[in-house]
This record gives structure tokens, sequence and C-alpha cells, in this order.
């Protein structure tokens, strides 16, 4: 009898997401919570909290009080938070299941989202929900977020920062804006304080124009190599120009095409990483024609489907599929493909204006970038940042940069520089996955954003 009552109390938490801590298993030796959200009809967004845990907390860091709420945004559109930045880059547990000592969850709860609706184990009933916009992914956050404040209202006062990588910069962007204006209607009890943008896509012609000269400088192309990428992306840029967008993102990836051509397979994620990785196990091999348009391939595949390789594809739907009780119909990143067609006219679009307004607020305002990143190159955010509209931006210019360290004693781990309620951060050793390169230093980086 006792067996069984156990047996039903497991399966109930499982079925609706319940709160476990039974150090039976490997993901039951963390405290967590899970649920799904519908946002629009049709529309159902995955979301999975992870519990600070002081065990995680990092020997050189001081514990926070409050401890805020850390919500992970992947990029792609279309990759998953619940599953890649969790389990490769910061949740409490690898891959393998062990324990991560870099893990965010030391210095807050982290709360990873499955956006825009349709990535990870987010889903869609029909194809017409789909978002097909920024403006549309920042409303189904709002969506997201009320629901799932209902059910966490004790967590509404703690201090709330969104954290991202890649797309998840236009996303958290246009998402903490949206927050924003909600807080400031009366319609949303939250307490934002800050956005991080952790190499995002914030301005993609400006990744694009300097994927050349930054691969050139580094060895990675030679003469003919640089024109032929500088043709690519001109050809890019032209359709940027006539305000065809959809065209330029087929020549973006084009773009990309390009490159891993004439510079060897390079990994756009991180430049010194092998050229030619092994990838018998990869799922990014599977045939692609029929799911994803011929001309959009490189792009999804690189920016995409990486994010969903194996072994993490067969663990997300396979052991954390049953533990999460996800329902049998649906495929962790069976719609990925169809949430970045979806977003084709939107991807190019630059949103710089959005950080202007983002600072404007008076919300903290963080830009981090891997200096060994390419898809997002640092130099390219530089020239970005030097098209926004904010007052301080002269000042901030003529600022020399402060070395940082994750603790004393250690090397440099990056640059710096910060002007009011903006933050621009060089981390240095680090590529396109910045907490997974550069653990430690990512999570001095953090607390210094929270605390300073």
């Amino acid at each position: 009898m006792k067996f069984l009552v156990l047996l039903i109390i497991a399966i109930v938490a499982t079925c609706n997401g319940g709160v476990l801590n039974m150090n039976q298993r490997s993901l039951d030796s963390v405290k967590s919570d899970w649920g799904y959200v519908t946002v629009r009809e049709d529309a159902h967004m995955f979301w999975w909290l992870f519990f600070q845990d002081p065990t995680y907390q990092p020997s050189f860091l001081s514990p926070l009080d409050p401890i805020p709420v850390l919500i992970w945004l992947q990029g792609g559109p279309g990759a998953s938070g619940t599953g890649y930045g969790n389990f490769e880059e910061l949740g409490p547990l690898d891959l393998d299941l062990n324990r991560r000592e870099t893990s965010w969850t030391g210095m807050g709860h982290v709360l990873f989202i499955d956006n825009p609706v349709g990535s990870g184990y987010s889903y869609v009933t029909n194809s017409n929900a789909y978002t097909t916009n920024i403006d549309e992914i920042a409303a189904d956050m709002v969506a997201l977020l009320k629901g799932f404040y209902g059910k966490h209202p004790e967590l509404k006062t703690n201090p709330l920062y969104i954290m991202c990588e890649s797309y998840g910069g236009k996303m958290a962007a246009a998402s903490a804006l949206a927050i924003s204006q909600e807080i400031e209607a009366g319609t949303m009890d939250v307490n934002l304080q800050g956005v991080g943008l952790g190499d995002a896509w914030i301005s993609p012609m400006d990744s694009v124009n300097t994927w050349g000269e930054y691969l050139y400088e580094t060895g990675l192309l030679d003469d003919p190599g640089l024109a032929a990428v500088n043709q690519a992306a001109q050809a890019t840029q032209n359709a940027v120009n006539n305000g065809d967008w959809s065209r330029a993102t087929n020549l973006w990836s084009l773009t990309e095409s390009v490159i891993i051509n004439h510079a060897d397979n390079v990994d756009f994620y991180n430049i010194l990483s092998p050229h030619h990785p092994n990838l018998a196990s990869r799922r990014n091999t599977r045939n692609l024609t029929g799911l994803v348009p011929e001309e959009l391939i490189q792009g999804y595949s690189q920016n995409v489907n990486n994010y969903a390789a194996d072994p993490l594809d067969a663990l997300m739907n396979g052991e954390v599929k049953t533990y999460l009780g996800i329902p049998e119909s649906v495929t962790w990143g069976g719609q990925s493909n169809a949430v970045f067609n979806a977003q084709a006219g939107d991807f190019m679009k630059p949103v710089i204006d959005t950080v202007d307004k983002l600072i404007a607020t008076g919300m903290k305002v963080v830009v981090y970038n891997g200096h060994l990143d390419l898809i997002v190159d640092t130099p390219g955010q530089e020239l970005w940042l030097k098209k926004m509209n904010w007052q301080q931006l002269s000042n901030f210019m003529s600022m020399d940069w402060t070395p940082e360290y994750a603790y004393k004693g250690k090397d440099t781990g990056g640059f710096s520089k910060k002007i009011d309620n903006f933050e621009f951060w060089w981390v240095l050793k680090a590529g396109h996955m910045v907490p997974m390169d550069a653990g430690e230093f990512t999570l001095h980086m953090l607390n210094d954003i929270i605390t300073a």
C-alpha cells in the first residue's frame, strides 16, 4: 500500500510539474519546477525553473540577497533554452547529468524558457500560431511570464534579469521593453531590473559586414577568400537596402556557406575550435530537404540544428521528456524548423532602437561578447553600438576599459566599460557560448551586473 501511494505521488508530480528534490537519481538531485502556459490559442510555451541552490554558490563571490530570478533565452530562432542552455551551458547538470560547478543556480533562481513557441518542448497545434516577428515573440513572453508568476507569486518581488544568447538577444531586448511597458501601464507586477544581451543578434548586417575582415585579420581567410566573403556580404546588404528581408535572410545563409568553403569549415561559434569535429553522431547531418527551404539549409543547420545535436537530442527526447511528463505527441525540437522559417522575414531586421529605449527606461542594459565568436563577432557589436542615439555615447566611447578578473589573482578574463545604466563587456577566451567557454568569469560578470 505504501509503495502504491508513493507511485501515485510520483506520477502526479511528473505530469503536473511538481517541485521535486527526492535525491533518487540525477534529475531529482536538483530542485525544479516546470509547466506549460497557453500564451495564445493553439500556442503552448514551456518553462523550466531551477531554484537557487547554496551548494553551487561560487566560492569567490558573496551570496546574493535578495535572490534574483535569471531568465535564459536561447538563439536560433528555434533553439531550446531548456535543452541547450540548460544542459550545455549554465544549468545545474551537464549532458551526462553530472553536477556543473559553474551553474548559475548558485546565484539565483534560473528560469529556462523555450521560445519562440515551437522551440524545444513548446509547441503549436495550428501552423498559423507560429510567430513571424519580434513583437509577437515579446507579446508571447509577457503572456508566459504572467502565467509563470501566477504559479509562483512568491517570486514577483525578486529582482528579475533577462539573460540571453544570439537571436535570444533580439527576443530579450523586445521582451524586456514589452515587460517594462506592462509594468508602467499597471498590467504586470514584477521587479524587472535589467537585461543582459550576450553575443546578441541586435544588428545583423553589422555582423555580416565584418565577418570577412575579422577572419582575414585572424589568419582564417586569404585575399581571394576575403573578396568572396565581402561580395556575398554586399549582396546581403543590397537586399536589406531594398527592404527585401526574406531575400536578405537567404543571402545571409549563403554568406555563411561561402565562409565555410573558404575558411575550411571554421566554427562559427568559436574560431579556435577544431574545423572538422566528428560529425558521425551529429543531428545536423540528417536530410533537411523538405523541412527547410534549400537556400536556408546552411543557416538553419548552423544556427538551430547545431543546438540540438546528439547526445542532447537523445537526452531531451528520452529521459528528460519522460521525467517531465511532456505530452507524447510533442517532440523536443520537432517544430524548430517551422519556427526558423516563420521568422525569415524578420530575421535580418536590426533592433538598435529597442536598446536605446531600454536604456531610457533606467533598467540596467548590458552587452557582452566572446572575442572568439564569429557569428556575432565583437567588431560588429562595437559597430552597432556607435549607431545608438544614447546621450552618453560619446563619453562612453572616449573611456578606457577596465580589466576584469573572475577572482583576485586570476589572469585577465575580459574588460568592461560602464556609464550610468549601460555596460559593455569583452569576454576573453570565449566564443558564442560565453557561459560554456568562460564559466567562472561569467559568474563574476553576472554578480557585478546584479550588485554594482
